[in-house]
């Protein structure tokens, strides 16, 4: 008697990756979860529930969310065709980060073979930007630290004075802008919300010689 062995063989069915909106860099450890399903996927997640029991609420991975890796790549397997709705967000940043979501279609071919759907989620950092001048004048302050008072958070200024910094926790934030040969200088900003992003420039005045 001959036994038949068939082997199953798992598809990606969608894969992207979450990267910073402003820097492209990729952004590991983000939570990407399938909000939005077929009712065959609903169906689908309904029977894992009731396997897991009391495990499945707090389990990070399984058939409907996952967590970026290192490059920011995700990807999610075996999911029956229909529209779906992804969202990736950074709980582990608090509020640094907005979320992002965006929309896939999953379908197979005349052999049912998954057509792999690609999707990019771009989070929005929360992040202050501007310029820093000398009083008067239009020309950058090279080097001009910029931070936010009471935090780590802090950058430089580029050859043309120009800063950007993002991942800044949200709220009515100070910040300050300190260049040598200048006075420091500060000015209160609101950031309301995760993803916000503010522009405050500086004008600092030369110290008497």
């Amino acid at each position: 008697m001959t036994e038949r062995w068939e082997t199953l063989r798992r598809q990606v069915a969608v894969a992207g990756r979450v990267i910073d909106t402003r820097t492209g860099k990729p952004l590991p450890g983000a939570l990407v979860t399938i909000t939005g399903a077929s009712p065959a996927f609903k169906k689908k997640l309904a029977a894992k529930a009731m396997q897991y029991a009391a495990q499945w609420a707090g389990m990070v991975e399984r058939a409907d969310r996952t967590r970026s890796r290192k490059d920011g790549s995700f990807y999610f397997l075996d999911l029956p065709d229909g529209e779906y709705k992804l969202q990736a967000s950074l709980p582990n940043m608090g509020k640094r980060y907005g979320a992002a979501e965006e929309k896939a279609t999953v379908s197979r071919d005349d052999t049912g073979t998954i057509k792999l759907v690609f999707v990019d989620l771009p989070l929005q950092p929360t992040m202050l930007e501007g310029k820093v001048t000398g009083a008067g004048q239009k020309a950058g302050v090279v080097m001009a630290e910029v931070r936010v008072k009471g935090s780590g958070e802090r950058t430089f200024s580029d050859a043309k004075g120009n800063y950007m910094l993002v991942a800044v926790e949200p709220g009515e934030r100070t910040v300050l802008a300190i260049a040598q040969g200048y006075r420091p200088a500060q000015q209160k900003v609101a950031l309301k919300m995760p993803g916000a992003a503010e522009k405050v420039n500086f004008a600092l005045t030369r110290v008497n010689p």
